[in-house]
C-alpha cells in the first residue's frame, strides 16, 4: 500500500511539473440549484481534460453517459459537489434515490425494511433537501425522506458538501438536490418507461416497479412550448428477521450463580419486521420559451407513501422468582459470562404483534421565469408545498400461557453468532398457548405547509478579474403541526386465549431463510386485514370507546416560521501564472419562529395554552477557490459557514408538570418530609422554543485530475467544527419553602468536530492497444475516512467526559464497482462497505453508559442489461447478493466486555424487467 500511495503522489507531482499554461477551454455549465430551471445535464460528449476537439466528440450512453455527466458536474461546480446521473431515462443505479446516494463518496446510509434510509453526509445527519433547487420536506420535518423518491422519477442527485451564498441554507452536513427531467431536455417527442417484477426472498413475495415518461415540444406562433409528465411507482414487500439478546446484562441469582458468579443477558428474543410499502410519484413540467432571452415554466410534483406494516416481537426471559439454571457453558473470554444454558421456572415469554397503517402525501407546485437580455440574467421562482403524514396503529400484546423450559444460547459459536433459543416440550406455533396481555391503540398525524419565493440576479460584468456579480432574495413561510393520541389497557387478567379474539389467527411469515441458527421460527398471529376491520371489537375488550384515539393536548403542537434571506456573491478570476477562479459571498437570514402548545399542571389538573416566539439572524459567509494547475488537474479550497434550524418537535413549548410527591407533605417528627425534604421534587418535561440553530464552520481542500471524459482521480480533506448540538438535559431548581423543580428539556450543548479524507477513481480501459471488447471494462472506487466526535449530553459527561465517538458514523467506508459495457450488453457488480460504528450510548444499569455498536457491513449488488433490439432493454438485478446480516454488540461493563445484541437479516431481492425508449 505504501508503494501505491507514493506512486499516486509522484504522478500528481509530475502532472504539475508538466502543466500547460494554455488558456482554459470552455466547460459545460455548472448546476444552478438556486433557480427553478434545473441545470442542464452535462453532455455525454463532454470533452476530455483540455477540452479536446469538438469534431472528435463521441456520443456515449449507459454507464459512460452517467459517469461523464456526473464528472462534468463535479468538475465545473463552484463548490465541492458529487453527483449521480441516471444512466438512461428512469434508470438510476438503484431502486430508490437513497440507495443510490450510498455510492457517493462521503455519504453513509442505514439499511433495513427493504431499503436505505437516514442519509448522512460526511457523518452529519443534519442535511437540507431540495427538489429542482426548491426546499422540500416531509410533513413536520426539516427535510424530505429521500427514499420516497423512486429511481424512475429522478434525472440526477447532486450532493453539495460545501455551500455557496446562492444555495438555500439549512444543513450543516450538506445539501441533496433531487433533479427531475423537463421537456426541453429532449429534442422532440419522447416516450420511455420500464416495468420490473421483483421477488423478495425472505418474505417470499412478488411485486412490481415501473415508470412511464411522456414528453414533447412544439414550435408555435407564441414561441416554443414543451410538456412532460412522468409517473413512477416503487413497491417493497419485505421481511427483516432479527435474533436478539436483552439489553440488560446482570448476575444470575440462585444456583449455581452463588458459586459461579456468572452474568448473562436477562433474556433472548426475536423480531420479525414485515411491511408492504408502495410509493406512487408523479411529476410534470411545462416550459414556454417565447424568445431566446425569455423562458417561463411550471413544475408539479406528487409524492406518496403507503405502508402496511405487521411486526412480531417475542421476548424469552431468563429471570423470574423461580428461575433455575443448568447445563451452563461459560464463554472462553475470561469475562465469566454465559454462552449457553438451560432455564426452568423463569417468567413467561411474552411479546406483541404490531399492526400499522401509514400514509404520506406530498405536493409541490412551482412556477417562475428566466430573463437574460444580454449581460443581465434575472430569475424568479415561487413554490407551494403541502405534506401530511398519518398513522394508525394497533398492538396486540400477548403472553405464553405457561413457562416452558428453554435452551438459550447468547453467543452462538461460528456462523453469524448472536443469540438463539428453543423450547422443550412446548409448541410455540399453537395459538392456544397464547393469552391476550394488553391492547395499544395509537392515532398520529403530522402536517407541513410552505410558501417560498425567490428572486435572483446575475450580471456578467465583462471584467476579467470580476466576471460576475450575483445577488438575490428569498422568502419562506412555513407551518408545521403534530398531533398524537394513544392509550393502553393491560388485559392479562381476563385470560383470553388467542383463538377467542375477534380476529383471524393463523401462522405468520417465517423468517431466517438465510440462516437456520434460530430453531423456533414459526408463530401464530392475527392477519393484518382482520385487525383493522375489527378494531372496535378489540377496543371493546379493552373498554375503549369506538373510533380513533382523540389527540392529547400535551402531544399536540403547531408552529409557524418566517424567514427572509438575502445574499451577495462575487465571482472572481485571476491569472497568476495559472488560472484561478472562485467565489466570495455572504448569506444573511432572519428567522422568526412561533410555536404553540399546552401546559399541564398535575397539581391542579388544568391545561393552559402556551405560545412562544423566537427571533434570530444568521450570517453565513463563504469563499471558494479553484486553481487550474495543469491540463485536467485542479485544486479546490473552500470555506463555508452552515447552520440547521432545530426540529419543530424540539421547539414545542408544551410542558407537563408532574404530581407533588407524598414526601412533600410535612409529617410531625420526620425531618425528611415537607417541602424542603431532599426528595420533594416535582418533575417537569417540556420542549424549548429558545433553542439556537446548529452551526458549523467548514473547511475543504481537494485535488482533482480528469484524464478523460469518463476518467478521474480525486482526493480531498475536510473539517467541520460544529457547535450548539441539541441534547435533552435535566436541571434541578431548588426553591426554599416549596418543592424543587426537576426539568427535562432539550438544550443547546456541546461542540463536536468531523474531519477526514476522501479518495475517488473512475475509469474505463480505453486503450487503443486493447481489443474493442476489452475496452468495455471499467471501475468506480471511492474511500472515505471520517474522524467524528462530540461532547455527549450533560448528564453523561461525568462518566464519559470530553469528545466521544459521534453516533452512526463509520470511520472507514468504501465503494468498489466493476463495470462492463458494450452496445447491447452491460453489467455492474457493486460492493458498499462501512466499518464498525457507535449507534447510541444508553444509561441502562449500575450507572454505566452502555455503548451499542454496529459491526462492519458489506452489501454486494449485481445488475445486467441486454438490448436485443434497438430501444428495448431487458434488465436483471440482485440486491444484497451475500445476504449479509447487520450485527450489533452492546458493551455492558467498564472492563469493555460485550454481548451480541442483534443479528438482523435484511432482504435479498431479485428483479427482472424491461425498459423501452422511443
Amino acid at each position: 500500500m505504501r508503494h501505491r500511495v507514493a506512486i499516486s503522489i509522484s504522478a500528481f507531482a509530475l502532472i504539475v511539473a508538466q502543466r500547460s499554461f494554455a488558456q482554459e477551454s470552455p466547460q459545460p455549465p455548472a448546476p444552478q440549484p438556486q433557480q427553478g430551471s434545473a441545470a442542464p445535464e452535462a453532455s455525454p460528449a463532454a470533452a476530455g481534460p483540455s477540452g479536446g476537439n469538438p469534431d472528435q466528440d463521441i456520443i456515449v450512453t449507459g454507464f459512460r453517459r452517467s459517469i461523464a455527466s456526473a464528472q462534468s458536474i463535479k468538475r465545473n461546480s463552484e463548490g465541492i459537489v458529487d453527483a449521480i446521473v441516471a444512466e438512461d431515462i428512469g434508470k438510476l443505479p438503484d431502486i430508490t434515490a437513497s440507495a443510490a446516494l450510498a455510492r457517493v463518496t462521503g455519504v453513509q446510509v442505514n439499511r433495513g425494511a427493504g431499503e436505505a434510509a437516514q442519509v448522512q453526509i460526511r457523518g452529519l445527519p443534519d442535511i437540507s433537501t431540495t427538489y429542482n433547487g426548491r426546499e422540500i420536506f416531509t410533513a413536520e420535518n426539516r427535510f424530505v425522506a429521500i427514499q420516497d423518491f423512486p429511481a424512475g422519477a429522478v434525472q440526477a442527485l447532486e450532493v453539495y458538501k460545501s455551500s455557496t451564498a446562492n444555495l438555500i441554507e439549512g444543513g450543516i452536513g450538506g445539501q441533496v438536490n433531487v433533479r427531475s427531467r423537463r421537456p426541453f431536455d429532449f429534442d422532440g417527442f419522447g416516450l420511455s418507461g420500464s416495468l420490473n417484477a421483483v421477488h423478495w426472498e425472505q418474505s417470499q413475495e412478488f411485486d412490481y416497479n415501473g415508470n412511464l415518461l411522456i414528453s414533447d415540444r412544439w414550435d408555435t406562433g407564441i414561441g416554443e412550448i414543451g410538456v412532460l409528465v412522468n409517473a413512477a411507482i416503487t413497491n417493497i414487500d419485505f421481511l427483516d428477521a432479527t435474533r436478539e439478546n436483552d439489553r440488560f446484562v446482570t448476575p444470575a441469582p440462585g444456583d449455581p450463580a452463588d458459586a459461579a458468579g456468572f452474568t448473562r443477558p436477562n433474556g433472548s428474543g426475536l423480531f420479525y419486521g414485515n411491511g408492504n410499502r408502495w410509493r406512487p410519484s408523479v411529476n410534470a413540467a411545462i416550459q414556454w420559451r417565447p424568445s431566446s432571452t425569455l423562458e417561463f415554466y411550471v413544475d408539479g410534483l406528487f409524492q406518496g407513501y403507503r405502508a402496511e406494516d405487521r411486526n412480531h416481537w417475542l421476548f424469552v426471559p431468563t429471570f423470574g422468582g423461580g428461575a433455575q439454571y443448568s447445563n451452563v457453558v461459560l464463554r472462553d473470554d475470561g469475562s465469566n459470562s454465559v454462552r449457553s444454558m438451560t432455564v426452568t421456572g423463569a417468567a413467561n415469554p411474552d411479546g406483541f404483534d404490531e399492526f400499522r397503517k401509514a400514509r404520506t402525501n406530498t405536493y409541490q407546485i412551482a412556477g417562475g421565469g428566466i430573463w437574460s437580455p444580454g449581460q443581465l440574467k434575472l430569475s424568479a421562482d415561487i413554490a407551494y408545498t403541502d405534506s401530511s403524514y398519518t398513522e394508525k396503529q394497533i398492538n396486540i400484546d400477548y403472553a405464553f400461557a405457561g413457562s416452558p423450559t428453554r435452551n438459550v444460547e447468547f453467543d452462538r459459536p461460528g456462523g453469524q453468532g448472536g443469540g438463539t433459543f428453543d423450547f422443550i416440550d412446548f409448541n410455540a406455533a399453537d395459538p392456544n398457548n397464547y393469552l391476550l396481555r394488553g391492547l395499544f391503540d395509537r392515532n398520529f398525524r403530522a402536517e407541513g405547509e410552505d410558501l417560498q419565493a425567490r428572486l435572483d440576479a446575475e450580471y456578467e460584468t465583462g471584467l476579467s478579474i470580476l466576471p460576475k456579480i450575483s445577488a438575490g432574495f428569498r422568502f419562506n413561510d412555513r407551518d408545521a403541526a403534530r398531533y398524537n393520541g394513544q392509550r393502553y389497557a393491560p388485559l392479562l387478567d381476563l385470560g383470553i386465549a388467542y383463538p377467542d379474539l375477534p380476529v383471524d389467527i393463523g401462522p405468520i411469515r417465517r423468517g431466517f431463510r438465510f440462516d437456520r441458527a434460530q430453531p423456533e421460527s414459526q408463530f401464530p398471529g392475527a392477519s393484518f386485514g382482520s385487525v383493522f376491520d375489527n378494531r372496535d371489537a378489540l377496543r371493546a375488550i379493552a373498554g375503549f370507546p369506538n373510533g380513533d384515539v382523540p389527540f392529547a393536548e400535551l402531544e399536540t403542537f403547531t408552529a409557524s416560521e418566517r424567514a427572509y434571506a438575502g445574499y451577495g456573491q462575487l465571482n472572481y478570476a485571476i491569472e497568476a501564472g495559472i488560472p484561478i477562479t472562485g467565489t466570495i459571498g455572504v448569506r444573511v437570514i432572519n428567522t422568526r419562529t412561533t410555536v404553540n402548545g399546552n401546559s399541564f399542571d398535575a397539581t391542579t389538573g388544568t391545561f393552559t395554552p402556551i405560545s412562544q416566539t423566537n427571533r434570530y439572524t444568521d450570517y453565513l459567509p463563504s469563499a471558494t477557490l479553484r486553481a487550474e494547475l495543469a491540463d485536467g488537474l485542479q485544486l479546490r479550497l473552500a470555506y463555508t459557514r452552515t447552520r440547521t434550524r432545530p426540529n419543530f418537535i424540539d421547539l414545542n413549548p408544551s410542558s407537563n408538570v408532574g404530581t407533588v410527591p407524598l414526601v412533600c407533605t410535612p409529617v410531625p417528627g420526620n425531618p425528611d418530609s415537607g417541602p424542603d425534604a431532599p426528595n420533594c421534587i416535582i418533575d417537569i418535561t417540556s420542549g424549548n422554543p429558545n433553542l439556537a440553530p446548529l452551526e458549523s464552520d467548514n473547511y475543504d481542500l481537494s485535488l482533482e485530475y480528469y484524464f478523460s471524459r469518463t476518467g478521474s482521480l480525486t482526493a480531498g480533506i475536510f473539517r467541520r467544527d460544529v457547535s450548539n448540538f441539541i441534547f435533552r438535559n435535566t436541571t434541578l431548581t431548588e426553591i426554599a419553602g416549596q418543592p424543587d423543580r426537576r426539568v427535562n428539556a432539550p438544550s443547546n450543548g456541546g461542540d463536536g468536530r468531523v474531519q477526514g479524507a476522501e479518495v475517488a477513481f473512475n475509469g474505463f480501459l480505453e486503450f487503443d492497444s486493447l481489443p474493442e471488447w476489452a475496452q468495455g471494462f471499467g471501475i468506480q472506487a471511492n474511500y472515505t475516512y471520517l474522524d467524528a466526535s462530540t461532547e455527549l449530553q450533560p448528564s453523561f459527561q461525568d462518566r464519559l467526559p470530553g469528545q466521544q465517538a459521534f453516533p452512526n458514523v463509520s470511520k472507514h467506508a468504501f465503494n468498489l464497482v466493476g463495470l462492463y459495457e458494450r452496445p447491447s450488453f452491460s453489467a455492474r457488480l457493486a460492493y458498499n462497505w462501512r466499518s464498525k460504528f457507535v449507534i447510541e450510548y444508553q444509561d441502562l444499569q449500575n450507572g454505566f453508559l452502555s455503548p451499542l455498536y454496529q459491526k462492519s457491513l458489506g452489501v454486494l449488488d449485481f445488475s445486467a442489461t441486454l438490448t436485443p433490439i434497438e430501444n428495448i432493454t431487458v434488465a436483471f438485478d440482485v440486491l444484497n447478493m451475500l445476504g449479509t446480516p447487520i450485527r450489533t454488540d452492546r458493551v455492558y461493563n467498564e472492563a469493555g466486555d460485550s454481548y451480541p445484541f442483534q443479528v438482523r437479516y435484511i432482504e435479498r431481492t431479485y428483479s427482472l424487467g424491461v425498459r423501452f425508449r422511443f
